[in-house]
């Protein structure tokens, strides 16, 4: 019998199985894809190096930066180029620099007047009962503390770039505890951000995150646990049935129309919700997993498009630009991804990331390659002063993108929480309850690693 077996070889999933096995626990890794890593991939053509999936690592603290060190892949990291911290908002049809200094936010035309003073104001806008705060939607935390300019031009766009989601559904406690956690202990977000941040350097535990990648691409942090694991990794593989036998987790899976079975102590489930519902569990698990809401994944295409640096006006200094819903591009936004970090596009060449779809526009999932290719040229046309057709073009399709963390993750999390309160052994990690971001889901990893108990 194992030490463990793993549903779902994301990063959540390899970065268990490696501290694991670091530890000397015999674990296994089922994933059903080809390819480890999830959305995590990489690809150089033609001189291009995209992103299928995220496109940058924030650090969220030091021990993931050490963990890159431990993988022998600090040499490959790469910094964020200084540029790339200015930002950009569509307002009126154009690109608008969010302001980076609160002169800036004066004269900045994202924001009216009013905008403006209702931030100001914000310190003294009073709390809601903690009651209604566990419910609160995003959109409604951000109107009642700074105001409808605020949330239309700065917090509705950040959501889309972030979930491809809607801040009307999103639950502020769900989605973004932070930020929730600054209003409860702090009485308003600035203060509450001030006192945060104090603490942390008190407390020692202060530490600048910083956006990074590798001259590989993020595609390589996968692989290179992957190879770590050697054959404890089972590609190609699909989780079927659980069962519960004795004090053991039994796990069925299917290879290549075989059917292979494990027998393990723990058994850590890092795929999505949707993934999950869909085995075969033993009684006392597969009806509450049933019962439980069904958590909404929008599509979302992810466009590489490669340009001769003169075919574009914008200076491409930055991040990118996001676009607000109140304004008339289709897109969700655009990555300078060749200004982010160096190597991504050919001499004299420039490499753009456009990300269309999402919960403002299900009707898109469908699109083939084409006509997603002529939406994003339209929009780059008016958005950045476009000229010509692309010099490369590559197109990713998630039907599933991200997990959307509305009133239904509430009870989703509940559920799995009480099953693993019941039943030993079982431990629940990955985006689909532990944050969506990729620091999120490698911390979740380390976590569920923790939990694991040796058989013997």
């Amino acid at each position: 019998m194992q030490d463990a077996i793993i549903l779902g070889g994301g990063i959540s999933g390899l970065t268990a199985a490696y501290l694991a096995q670091q530890k000397g626990l015999d674990v296994s890794v089922i994933e059903k894809a080809p390819q480890p890593g999830g959305p995590i991939s990489s690809c150089k053509e033609e001189g291009y190096l995209f992103e299928r999936g995220p496109n940058s690592l924030l650090l969220p603290d030091p021990w993931v930066e050490s963990f890159i060190e431990e993988l022998g892949l600090k040499g490959q990291l790469q910094e964020t180029n200084p540029v790339a911290h200015k930002r950009y908002i569509v307002k009126n049809g154009c690109p608008v620099a969010v302001p980076a200094s609160p002169l800036q936010a004066i004269f900045t035309p994202l924001f009216s007047l009013k905008g403006k003073l209702g931030f100001l104001l914000e310190p003294f806008r009073k709390q809601i009962s903690e009651r209604a705060a566990k419910t609160e939607t995003v959109a409604s935390f951000v109107q009642r503390r700074m105001g409808r300019d605020f949330l239309d031009y700065a917090i509705d766009p950040f959501v889309s770039g972030v979930y491809a989601g809607d801040p009307h559904k999103l639950i502020l406690e769900h989605a973004f505890p932070l930020m929730r956690g600054f209003e409860r202990d702090g009485g308003s977000i600035i203060r509450g951000a001030i006192q945060y941040k104090k603490k942390r350097k008190r407390e020692g535990t202060a530490y600048k995150k910083r956006s990074i990648s590798f001259e590989e691409g993020l595609g390589v942090l996968p692989k290179t646990i992957a190879r770590k694991l050697g054959n404890r990794l089972w590609l190609n593989s699909e989780a079927v049935a659980v069962n519960r036998v004795d004090e053991a987790w039994q796990v069925t899976w299917k290879r290549d129309g075989e059917n292979f079975e494990g027998f393990a102590k723990s058994l850590l489930v890092c795929i999505p919700s949707h993934a999950t519902k869909r085995i075969a569990w033993s009684k006392g698990i597969s009806e509450p997993l049933k019962a439980s809401p069904n958590l909404e994944y929008p599509p979302v295409h992810s466009l590489a498009l490669g340009f001769r640096r003169d075919q574009i006006e914008h200076p491409l200094d930055g991040f990118g630009v996001l676009v607000p819903s109140k304004e008339s591009p289709t897109v969700l936004g655009v990555l300078f991804s060749s200004s982010l970090y160096a190597g991504r596009a050919p001499d004299g060449h420039c490499l753009l990331t456009v990300m269309i779809g999402g919960i403002r526009h299900r009707e898109l999932a469908a699109l083939d390659p084409d006509k997603l290719l002529q939406i994003a040229l339209r929009d780059l046309r008016s958005l950045l002063g476009l000229k010509g057709d692309p010099a490369y073009y590559h197109c990713s399709s998630w039907p599933k993108a991200i997990p959307q963390y509305t009133r239904d993750f509430g009870a989703w999390k509940d559920t799995l929480r009480s099953l693993e309160d019941e039943f030993s052994g079982l431990h629940f990690g990955g985006n689909s309850i532990d944050g969506i971001a990729m620091g999120a889901s490698i911390l979740s990893g380390k976590r569920l690693a923790a939990a694991i108990s040796p058989s013997s």
